[in-house]
């Protein structure tokens, strides 16, 4: 369709004329549009509960609440603390301190009970009873022997050893158990968070030979907002230089970017209030929505702009001009505007609500950055002033680059089909190599405190990683049946003997303790007793011996039917706990044949299986949005064909960048399997747009091949090649989020738009060129506009 179409086109297209005559009643309309919906932004609910990442149905998060149902929360802070100046931690001094330590945690609030190598329960017999007391307790005044015979006892006793005291003594450990009410835990996380900071800050000031380290799910909660908040300290200013500044260099016009930046900021003012005003629960995830609304804002304004551009320095007047630009963006912008959202909507299948929540936001962002590309910016157009300078002989370069670039490829086309096919099929032999696995130490940065003390507490004391087992008793036995005890005491043996466990606790320790205390510490005696009422004896005196906080009620379930054995690893990659979970139900079906149902559920256990979860509804998204977008444009186009390219050419830069990623890392976690919905919705707009120029040329302008290459080119080459670099720029901004999980999808996405470049620009053409050699006859009509 020729450049010059007049008024006439754009009076026959209501929606494109109204803004070109009725601009400012547009821009009241649209102003007042994005303040109402704004208004919406307020009405997010924010949470820091870390369930929030998993769906209501994930079975994990069913084990896991049940086993919280059963034997109590299963939050906690853990405090590692280690002498910085070489002095002995257990000197009466140091002692001392950290006796006091713990019984000031008691006051965190919403705590249960503390969990400390001071305030271990340390049994001993005495005559027909026990007395139990702490193991290091402040006002004992325990002799030089004393303290040695405890510390020996601390250094070899399976309950302290890698949980409240390191194997080489240097580290000791505190435990928190924490139960928030759970009314607004964005109030209740950080009141626990910020009392246990300014508790150990002022413990390091009195006694500056220790230096601390906090982790814990709860602490983890809270780091998630905090690095958040970072984030948009330095990614969102620096993204919005980068922005500004390549607008300008593009635009050489401080009017157009300041039309587009305005559109953008509408785009993103809608799509964030408009889902606010549901009232949706939404942690940290979404807070890169705003960036991705808009990059994807702003590609839409540099289509309408630049022919708009184009065609007043051809000698058009403004209104001819940006309603030709409108009338031939109109159905591309939407068609991709459409695809992008569809892209993104994509994310409902993702099971983690967080995600799915950013692809609701951004799908309304995108379709509001159409409405508003469509309307708002034609209407900033025509009211405010601005000049349109004559080429400038880089814009001829440039455009003569890209017609350089067109007969390159039309010269080469069977070569450059070649060469992509091995590409392609190096790519996708390389996809097997990435795997499902999610370790949410690594979602932080290793710059980042969080990541710093999760390292040093994995490294130095205990592992973060964690199973629990609720195992529960043959029928009619009790929990003190020495049958029951003995396969604890067998299980707990053998998952102590698994790689990168270094803990176990399970009820049948205790029992071997308490025999033990019961004779004179003899290490003979260091087992499960045969006798059930001598267990039931033991376990009885002791129960009635434990101080406040004390109880078993952590181990040992109500009504005395099943107990718990938790295991503590140092390797906190999901696909570990997976694998290790998998192991021990299989061991546990060999040896416990008469056990009724066991639970096995932990925090990190649900994260490891998130990804594989979220993964596969991805797919399944997908693959029915490719469905639908070939059916569309194959009746678009007219021609099967091309529906066919387009959906191979949207599949192909997300599998190779996939691909490359695996040779690179191939760790996915829930965070990347956000891009394949990102990168679909993304991508799906080049393509549409050049593969529309190239039917328009073949079909309505009966072109042959390469001409209507030829044609694609000049028409929207450098369009393509503008807002993919806008789209790689602002993406690579995220790239520099203290979050990995973060920076790792910025990083992928922005691999897929450059491999998405390279298709359109390249693979393409070259395929098109070899493929579509049928002659066209001319057709009068052209639903993709010329």
């Amino acid at each position: 369709m020729a450049d010059n179409q007049g008024t006439n086109m754009t009076e026959s297209m209501p929606r494109v004329s109204f803004p070109l005559h009725r601009p400012r009643l547009t821009l009241i309309l649209c102003l007042l549009f994005t303040v109402a919906c704004g208004v919406g932004t307020s009405r997010y609910h924010n949470t820091l509960d870390f369930r929030f990442f998993f769906s209501a149905d994930n079975p994990q998060l069913a084990a896991y609440e049940d086993l919280q149902s059963t034997y109590g929360s299963e939050e906690f802070v853990f405090i590692a603390i280690a002498t910085n100046d070489g002095s002995h931690l257990f000197s009466e001094h140091n002692l001392q301190a950290l006796a006091q330590l713990t019984a000031a945690a008691w006051q965190t609030p919403y705590s249960l009970r503390v969990d400390s190598l001071t305030n271990f329960p340390y049994t001993l017999a005495n005559e027909d009873d026990f007395l139990v007391e702490d193991l290091f307790s402040s006002d004992a005044n325990l002799s030089l022997a004393q303290l040695q015979q405890r510390e020996q006892f601390a250094l070899r006793e399976p309950a302290t050893v890698n949980a409240l005291i390191s194997a080489q003594g240097d580290v000791a450990g505190m435990r928190i158990l924490i139960k928030l009410p759970g009314v607004d835990r964005a109030l209740e996380t950080p009141k626990v968070v910020f009392f246990v900071r300014d508790l150990l800050a002022r413990f390091e000031q009195d006694h500056p030979q220790f230096n601390t380290y906090l982790t814990g799910q709860i602490v983890v909660d809270q780091a998630f907002p905090e690095s958040t908040a970072g984030d948009m300290a330095f990614v969102w200013p620096a993204f919005f230089v980068v922005m500004l500044v390549l607008l300008g260099l593009i635009f050489r016009s401080v009017a157009f970017v300041v039309f587009t930046v305005l559109t953008a900021v509408c785009a993103i003012g809608t799509g964030m209030g408009l889902l606010g005003w549901t009232g949706m629960k939404i942690n940290a995830a979404v807070t890169v929505a705003p960036i991705m609304i808009l990059t994807l804002a702003i590609a839409d304004s540099v289509h309408i702009l630049t022919r708009y551009r184009l065609f007043r320095q051809q000698g058009q007047d403004k209104v001819t001009a940006l309603g030709t630009s409108l009338y031939q963006n109109q159905v591309p912008v939407l068609l991709t505007s459409v695809f992008t959202a569809a892209g993104f909507l994509t994310l409902h299948f993702n099971d983690s609500p967080p995600y799915q929540a950013l692809g609701y936001i951004v799908c309304a962002g995108v379709i509001a950055a159409w409405l508003y590309a469509t309307l708002l910016l034609p209407a900033l157009v025509m009211i405010a002033p601005h000049r349109i300078r004559q080429q400038t002989p880089k814009q001829a370069g440039a455009a003569a680059g890209m017609d350089a670039v067109a007969d390159w490829v039309i010269r080469h086309p069977r070569a450059l089909f070649a060469g992509g096919l091995v590409v392609v099929i190096a790519g996708l032999a390389c996809l097997p190599l990435n795997r499902i696995n999610d370790d949410p130490v690594k979602y932080f940065g290793t710059q980042q405190t969080m990541r710093q003390h999760m390292e040093f507490v994995n490294d130095r004391i205990t592992g973060l990683g964690a199973l629990n087992f609720s195992i529960p008793v043959a029928a009619g036995q009790p929990v003190t049946h020495p049958d029951y005890l003995n396969l604890l005491d067998q299980f707990s043996q053998w998952l102590a003997q698994q790689p990168h466990v270094v803990h176990v606790d399970s009820m049948a320790d205790i029992i071997k303790r308490l025999n033990q205390s019961w004779h004179s510490d003899d290490a003979d005696f260091y087992q499960v007793p045969n006798d059930p009422e001598a267990i039931a004896q033991l376990l009885l005196l002791y129960e009635m011996s434990l101080p406040f906080g004390g109880d078993l009620s952590t181990m040992i379930a109500p009504g005395r039917q099943a107990s718990r054995v938790r295991v503590t690893m140092n390797n906190t990659a999901g696909e570990y706990h997976i694998e290790l979970n998998q192991k021990a139900l299989s061991w546990l079906q060999q040896h416990a044949k008469r056990q009724p149902q066991i639970i096995s559920a932990s925090a990190p256990l649900m994260f490891a299986h998130i990804g594989e979860r979220s993964m596969k509804g991805m797919l399944i998204g997908l693959i029915g949005s490719l469905f639908v977008m070939g059916l569309v444009l194959s009746r678009l186009f007219r021609s099967v064909k091309l529906g066919l390219v387009s959906i191979a050419c949207n599949v192909l830069p997300v599998a190779l960048a996939f691909g490359v990623w695996g040779m690179l890392n191939g760790n996915i976690d829930v965070g990347l399997t956000v891009t394949l919905g990102i990168a679909f919705g993304i991508v799906v707009d080049d393509t549409i747009h050049f593969l529309g120029k190239y039917r328009t040329g073949r079909q309505q302008l009966n072109m042959n091949s390469e001409d209507a290459v030829r044609f694609a080119f000049a028409r929207v080459g450098p369009a393509i090649l503008i807002t993919s670099l806008i789209l790689i720029a602002g993406f690579a901004m995220l790239g520099f989020s203290a979050m990995n999980i973060t920076a790792n999808t910025s990083i992928l996405t922005t691999l897929t738009i450059g491999i998405a470049l390279l298709v359109d620009l390249l693979f393409i053409p070259a395929l098109l060129l070899i493929f579509d050699r049928t002659d066209h006859n001319h057709h009068s009509e052209d639903p993709v506009h010329g």
